[in-house]
């Protein structure tokens, strides 16, 4: 990866001083004003279509991998800027030879755009950032009844003598719970922080069956009751 980064800086850099010495050769009949802000314009152009080069966009360690969702937007957006910004130099030096005030002042509306650009990208970039936020907000309670079931279920193999209706409800539930389908309703979290509760509350009493058998049956009710109001609630 050192390699890799070395190697881009200097291809950077090789690219960069190419743009200058090519518009020094070929633009001497140029003001000085203009030559140089038509390398500073072409530097920028440059280095737009250099940066994912040079800094991936692709980050392993970012589960949102929010930037990855603004990228359509920023190459749509660079592309138009690199085109518009290119043709202003060509018709302003080549076509209208136009003073170097105005250049300025066209480029000038390009890069405000360009900025412009920049924030709508960062926009997507976070409102993907949000939507995968609430996306695991709205996963993490049927996550956790799972783990809650899961739990008990481990708990239960390491016991002899349960009673085979006890553990057929239990897979029962488990069966249930896997084909809940994720909301972002508040009242279907509050029900699967419930459910959760509940199974745990099981986990502990079964140690002692006999003694909280008909806590243990209570519980289960609860839990058969919970899911089936649970399964009737959907995303808003």
């Amino acid at each position: 990866m050192e390699t890799k980064k070395i190697l881009s800086w200097i291809s950077l850099l090789l690219g960069e001083t190419l743009i200058i010495i090519g518009f020094i050769l070929f633009g001497e009949n140029l003001e000085k004003s203009t030559l140089v802000l038509n390398i500073v314009i072409a530097s920028i152009i440059y280095s737009l279509f250099f940066t994912d080069i040079l800094f991936s966009w692709i980050n392993l360690g970012d589960k949102s991998q929010r930037k990855v969702g603004a990228i359509g937007v920023r190459w749509i957006f660079t592309w138009l800027y690199a085109l518009l910004a290119i043709a202003t130099m060509v018709v302003c030096n080549l076509l209208l030879n136009l003073s170097f005030p105005v250049q300025l002042f066209v480029h000038g509306i390009l890069i405000f755009f360009l900025l412009l650009a920049f924030i709508a990208v960062i926009s997507v970039s976070n409102k993907t950032k949000e939507v995968f936020t609430q996306e695991n907000t709205n996963r993490n309670g049927i996550t956790e009844m799972k783990k809650a079931i899961t739990n008990l279920k481990n708990r239960m193999n390491d016991l002899a003598g349960l009673p085979e209706y006890f553990s057929n409800r239990i897979e029962t539930l488990e069966d249930n719970v896997r084909y809940l389908s994720p909301s972002n309703n508040l009242e279907a979290h509050e029900l699967e922080s419930s459910f959760t509760n509940t199974i745990r509350d099981i986990h502990i009493a079964i140690d002692n069956f006999s003694m909280n058998e008909e806590l243990i049956n209570n519980n289960l009710k609860k839990c058969e009751r919970i899911f089936h109001n649970r399964k009737q609630i959907h995303s808003n």
